[in-house]
Protein backbone atom coordinates (compact mmCIF):
# COMPACT_ATOMS: atom_id res chain seq x y z
CA UNK A 1 0.00 0.00 0.00
CA UNK A 2 1.47 3.45 -0.75
CA UNK A 3 1.66 6.42 1.80
CA UNK A 4 -0.96 8.32 -0.16
CA UNK A 5 -3.51 5.17 0.12
CA UNK A 6 -2.54 4.63 3.69
CA UNK A 7 -2.93 8.29 4.31
CA UNK A 8 -6.40 8.36 2.88
CA UNK A 9 -7.34 5.02 5.04
CA UNK A 10 -6.28 7.03 8.47
CA UNK A 11 -8.46 9.76 7.33
CA UNK A 12 -11.35 7.61 6.99
CA UNK A 13 -10.43 6.95 10.97
CA UNK A 14 -11.26 10.68 11.73
CA UNK A 15 -8.17 10.12 14.16
CA UNK A 16 -5.47 13.04 13.96
CA UNK A 17 -3.08 11.32 16.08
CA UNK A 18 -3.20 8.04 13.73
CA UNK A 19 -2.51 10.26 10.67
CA UNK A 20 0.42 11.95 12.44
CA UNK A 21 1.72 8.50 12.77
CA UNK A 22 1.10 7.68 9.21
CA UNK A 23 2.59 10.73 8.37
CA UNK A 24 5.70 10.96 10.56
CA UNK A 25 6.30 7.73 12.08
CA UNK A 26 5.79 8.51 15.30
CA UNK A 27 3.66 10.60 17.36
CA UNK A 28 5.58 14.17 18.54
CA UNK A 29 2.56 15.51 19.87
CA UNK A 30 1.60 13.19 22.76
CA UNK A 31 4.08 10.97 24.84
CA UNK A 32 3.24 7.23 25.46
CA UNK A 33 3.46 5.58 28.45
CA UNK A 34 3.94 1.62 29.13
CA UNK A 35 2.09 0.17 31.90
CA UNK A 36 3.24 -3.55 31.32
CA UNK A 37 7.22 -3.90 30.43
CA UNK A 38 10.13 -6.21 31.65
CA UNK A 39 13.63 -6.08 30.67
CA UNK A 40 17.12 -8.20 30.53
CA UNK A 41 17.40 -11.56 29.17
CA UNK A 42 14.59 -14.59 28.94
CA UNK A 43 16.09 -18.13 28.79
CA UNK A 44 14.93 -20.13 25.68
CA UNK A 45 14.00 -17.19 23.38
CA UNK A 46 16.20 -14.32 22.27
CA UNK A 47 15.02 -10.69 22.84
CA UNK A 48 16.94 -8.31 20.63
CA UNK A 49 16.07 -5.44 22.68
CA UNK A 50 16.16 -6.60 26.20
CA UNK A 51 18.92 -4.46 27.51
CA UNK A 52 18.40 -1.94 29.65
CA UNK A 53 20.33 0.73 27.47
CA UNK A 54 18.92 -0.61 24.31
CA UNK A 55 15.54 -0.47 25.53
CA UNK A 56 15.54 3.59 26.54
CA UNK A 57 16.94 3.99 23.14
CA UNK A 58 13.75 2.54 21.96
CA UNK A 59 11.62 4.82 24.05
CA UNK A 60 13.53 7.79 22.44
CA UNK A 61 12.92 6.64 19.31
CA UNK A 62 8.91 6.06 19.80
CA UNK A 63 8.64 8.84 22.01
CA UNK A 64 7.91 6.53 25.06
CA UNK A 65 7.96 9.07 28.23
CA UNK A 66 8.41 6.39 31.20
CA UNK A 67 7.52 2.78 31.19
CA UNK A 68 6.62 0.36 34.66
CA UNK A 69 8.72 -2.66 34.33
CA UNK A 70 9.29 -6.22 36.29
CA UNK A 71 12.37 -7.33 34.88
CA UNK A 72 12.46 -11.05 33.92
CA UNK A 73 15.29 -11.46 36.98
CA UNK A 74 13.02 -10.59 39.53
CA UNK A 75 10.09 -12.66 37.93
CA UNK A 76 12.10 -16.03 37.66
CA UNK A 77 15.91 -15.34 40.09
CA UNK A 78 15.06 -16.13 43.64
CA UNK A 79 18.91 -14.79 43.73
CA UNK A 80 18.50 -11.79 41.73
CA UNK A 81 15.25 -10.79 42.79
CA UNK A 82 14.12 -7.17 42.67
CA UNK A 83 17.64 -5.33 42.58
CA UNK A 84 17.66 -5.09 38.63
CA UNK A 85 14.58 -3.03 38.69
CA UNK A 86 15.80 -0.72 41.25
CA UNK A 87 19.33 -0.40 39.41
CA UNK A 88 17.50 1.06 36.46
CA UNK A 89 15.74 3.08 38.42
CA UNK A 90 18.25 4.76 39.67
CA UNK A 91 19.88 4.71 36.64
CA UNK A 92 17.11 6.49 34.68
CA UNK A 93 14.96 7.77 36.77
CA UNK A 94 12.48 10.15 35.07
CA UNK A 95 12.19 6.73 32.27
CA UNK A 96 11.82 3.72 34.90
CA UNK A 97 9.41 3.44 37.43
CA UNK A 98 9.24 -0.27 38.75
CA UNK A 99 6.82 -2.98 40.12
CA UNK A 100 7.72 -4.93 43.33
CA UNK A 101 7.73 -8.93 42.26
CA UNK A 102 6.65 -11.05 44.68
CA UNK A 103 7.53 -14.93 44.20
CA UNK A 104 5.77 -16.73 46.84
CA UNK A 105 8.08 -20.03 46.79
CA UNK A 106 10.78 -17.49 47.53
CA UNK A 107 9.87 -14.89 49.65
CA UNK A 108 12.46 -14.89 52.04
CA UNK A 109 13.27 -11.19 51.54
CA UNK A 110 9.82 -9.93 52.08
CA UNK A 111 9.65 -8.06 55.05
CA UNK A 112 13.45 -6.41 54.75
CA UNK A 113 12.67 -5.25 51.20
CA UNK A 114 8.78 -4.04 52.48
CA UNK A 115 10.84 -1.86 55.25
CA UNK A 116 12.55 -0.17 51.98
CA UNK A 117 9.88 -0.15 50.07
CA UNK A 118 9.29 3.40 50.57
CA UNK A 119 12.66 4.76 50.21
CA UNK A 120 12.84 3.58 46.43
CA UNK A 121 10.75 6.69 44.95
CA UNK A 122 10.69 4.39 41.69
CA UNK A 123 8.66 1.77 43.39
CA UNK A 124 4.91 2.44 42.58
CA UNK A 125 2.90 -1.07 43.03
CA UNK A 126 3.48 -4.96 42.49
CA UNK A 127 3.63 -7.53 40.03
CA UNK A 128 2.12 -10.84 40.95
CA UNK A 129 2.37 -14.00 38.31
CA UNK A 130 0.21 -16.71 39.55
CA UNK A 131 -0.42 -18.69 36.31
CA UNK A 132 3.56 -19.60 36.04
CA UNK A 133 4.39 -19.31 40.19
CA UNK A 134 1.13 -21.74 40.25
CA UNK A 135 -0.25 -20.18 43.68
CA UNK A 136 -3.92 -18.41 43.21
CA UNK A 137 -4.13 -14.61 43.73
CA UNK A 138 -5.70 -15.31 46.84
CA UNK A 139 -3.45 -16.65 48.38
CA UNK A 140 -2.21 -16.24 51.85
CA UNK A 141 1.39 -15.38 51.06
CA UNK A 142 -0.07 -12.72 48.95
CA UNK A 143 -2.26 -11.35 52.26
CA UNK A 144 0.35 -8.86 53.23
CA UNK A 145 1.07 -7.17 50.04
CA UNK A 146 -2.01 -6.34 49.84
CA UNK A 147 -2.43 -5.08 53.39
CA UNK A 148 0.75 -3.32 52.17
CA UNK A 149 -0.62 -2.10 48.65
CA UNK A 150 -3.99 -0.86 50.04
CA UNK A 151 -2.08 0.99 52.78
CA UNK A 152 -0.49 2.95 50.29
CA UNK A 153 -2.62 3.45 47.35
CA UNK A 154 -0.84 1.29 45.39
CA UNK A 155 -0.91 -0.34 41.72
CA UNK A 156 -1.18 -4.26 41.95
CA UNK A 157 -0.44 -5.89 38.36
CA UNK A 158 -0.81 -9.45 37.73
CA UNK A 159 -1.13 -11.47 35.00
CA UNK A 160 -4.41 -12.74 34.58
CA UNK A 161 -5.75 -15.65 31.97
CA UNK A 162 -9.27 -16.76 31.78
CA UNK A 163 -10.38 -20.00 33.08
CA UNK A 164 -7.23 -20.52 35.50
CA UNK A 165 -7.65 -21.66 38.84
CA UNK A 166 -4.84 -19.23 39.73
CA UNK A 167 -5.68 -15.91 38.60
CA UNK A 168 -8.83 -15.80 36.68
CA UNK A 169 -10.85 -12.29 36.56
CA UNK A 170 -13.54 -13.05 39.14
CA UNK A 171 -11.21 -13.51 41.61
CA UNK A 172 -9.75 -9.66 40.89
CA UNK A 173 -13.17 -8.67 41.29
CA UNK A 174 -13.14 -10.48 44.58
CA UNK A 175 -9.71 -8.82 45.86
CA UNK A 176 -10.73 -5.39 44.29
CA UNK A 177 -13.73 -5.27 46.75
CA UNK A 178 -11.95 -6.00 49.74
CA UNK A 179 -9.31 -3.83 48.81
CA UNK A 180 -10.39 -0.77 47.76
CA UNK A 181 -7.67 1.32 47.83
CA UNK A 182 -5.35 -0.65 45.10
CA UNK A 183 -5.47 0.02 41.90
CA UNK A 184 -5.57 -3.45 39.98
CA UNK A 185 -4.68 -3.59 36.61
CA UNK A 186 -5.49 -7.09 34.96
CA UNK A 187 -2.56 -7.74 32.95
CA UNK A 188 -3.50 -8.91 29.26
CA UNK A 189 -7.23 -8.39 30.49
CA UNK A 190 -7.74 -12.21 30.85
CA UNK A 191 -8.19 -13.40 27.45
CA UNK A 192 -11.00 -16.20 26.93
CA UNK A 193 -12.51 -14.18 30.00
CA UNK A 194 -12.31 -10.66 28.65
CA UNK A 195 -16.27 -10.17 28.35
CA UNK A 196 -16.16 -10.52 32.17
CA UNK A 197 -12.91 -8.44 32.62
CA UNK A 198 -14.28 -5.86 30.81
CA UNK A 199 -17.82 -5.62 33.25
CA UNK A 200 -15.60 -5.48 36.41
CA UNK A 201 -13.60 -3.08 34.82
CA UNK A 202 -16.83 -0.84 34.32
CA UNK A 203 -18.74 -1.67 37.68
CA UNK A 204 -16.00 -1.72 39.89
CA UNK A 205 -14.09 1.80 40.04
CA UNK A 206 -10.94 0.11 40.82
CA UNK A 207 -10.21 -2.52 38.30
CA UNK A 208 -8.48 -1.41 34.73
CA UNK A 209 -7.92 -3.43 31.55
CA UNK A 210 -4.38 -3.12 30.35
CA UNK A 211 -4.26 -4.14 26.56
CA UNK A 212 -1.15 -6.34 26.56
CA UNK A 213 -1.57 -8.95 24.12
CA UNK A 214 -5.31 -8.68 24.12
CA UNK A 215 -5.79 -5.56 22.58
CA UNK A 216 -4.35 -6.70 19.32
CA UNK A 217 -7.53 -8.48 18.56
CA UNK A 218 -9.86 -6.93 16.35
CA UNK A 219 -12.36 -5.15 17.72
CA UNK A 220 -11.44 -5.71 20.96
CA UNK A 221 -10.21 -2.00 22.08
CA UNK A 222 -13.27 -0.65 20.12
CA UNK A 223 -15.53 -2.56 22.74
CA UNK A 224 -13.34 -2.18 25.90
CA UNK A 225 -13.84 1.58 25.28
CA UNK A 226 -17.99 0.77 24.80
CA UNK A 227 -18.51 -0.66 27.33
CA UNK A 228 -16.06 0.13 30.44
CA UNK A 229 -14.78 3.65 28.68
CA UNK A 230 -10.98 4.89 27.80
CA UNK A 231 -10.29 5.92 31.46
CA UNK A 232 -10.17 2.02 32.00
CA UNK A 233 -8.53 1.08 29.46
CA UNK A 234 -4.05 0.77 30.02
CA UNK A 235 -1.70 0.75 27.42
CA UNK A 236 0.88 -2.27 28.24
CA UNK A 237 3.15 -4.12 25.66
CA UNK A 238 5.62 -6.27 27.75
CA UNK A 239 8.44 -4.62 25.64
CA UNK A 240 11.03 -6.08 24.85
CA UNK A 241 9.02 -9.51 24.01
CA UNK A 242 6.89 -6.72 21.38
CA UNK A 243 7.32 -3.19 20.09
CA UNK A 244 5.91 -0.63 21.50
CA UNK A 245 4.24 0.57 18.02
CA UNK A 246 2.64 -2.76 17.59
CA UNK A 247 0.26 -2.16 20.40
CA UNK A 248 0.24 1.77 19.30
CA UNK A 249 -1.01 0.85 15.92
CA UNK A 250 -3.99 -1.35 17.71
CA UNK A 251 -4.92 1.93 19.45
CA UNK A 252 -4.62 4.28 16.48
CA UNK A 253 -6.30 2.20 14.39
CA UNK A 254 -9.36 0.81 16.50
CA UNK A 255 -11.61 3.66 15.40
CA UNK A 256 -11.59 5.05 18.76
CA UNK A 257 -11.34 8.74 19.18
CA UNK A 258 -8.23 11.12 19.99
CA UNK A 259 -9.62 11.74 23.20
CA UNK A 260 -9.91 7.56 23.96
CA UNK A 261 -6.65 7.28 22.43
CA UNK A 262 -4.87 9.83 24.78
CA UNK A 263 -6.27 8.13 28.09
CA UNK A 264 -5.29 4.93 26.66
CA UNK A 265 -1.19 5.50 26.04
CA UNK A 266 -0.82 8.43 28.51
CA UNK A 267 -3.47 10.51 30.38
CA UNK A 268 -4.58 7.24 32.46
CA UNK A 269 -1.22 6.04 33.63
CA UNK A 270 -0.63 10.00 34.80
CA UNK A 271 -3.87 10.09 36.75
CA UNK A 272 -3.17 6.78 38.32
CA UNK A 273 0.71 7.57 39.51
CA UNK A 274 -0.44 10.96 40.80
CA UNK A 275 -2.79 9.50 43.21
CA UNK A 276 0.10 7.40 44.96
CA UNK A 277 1.01 9.29 47.17
CA UNK A 278 4.76 10.48 47.92
CA UNK A 279 5.75 9.12 44.50
CA UNK A 280 7.20 11.82 42.05
CA UNK A 281 5.27 11.74 38.87
CA UNK A 282 6.32 13.37 35.44
CA UNK A 283 3.23 14.24 33.40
Amino acid sequence: MSIQARISQTMTNRSQLAKEFVETGRLSSISIIDMHTHMGPFYGTYLPEAHLDTMIQTMDREHIEWIISAPHSALFDPIGGNSEIREAITKYPDKIYGYYVVNPHYDHDLERDLAEFDRVKGYVGFKLLPDYHKYPLNGEKFRRIYEFANERGLLLLSHTWGHSSYNPPQMIGELARKYENISFLLGHSAPGETDYAIELARTQPNVYLELCDTGRLNGMIGKMVREATSEKVLFGTDFPWYDPHYMLGSVLFSGIGDEDIRNIIHDNAVRLLHGIPHRKVRT
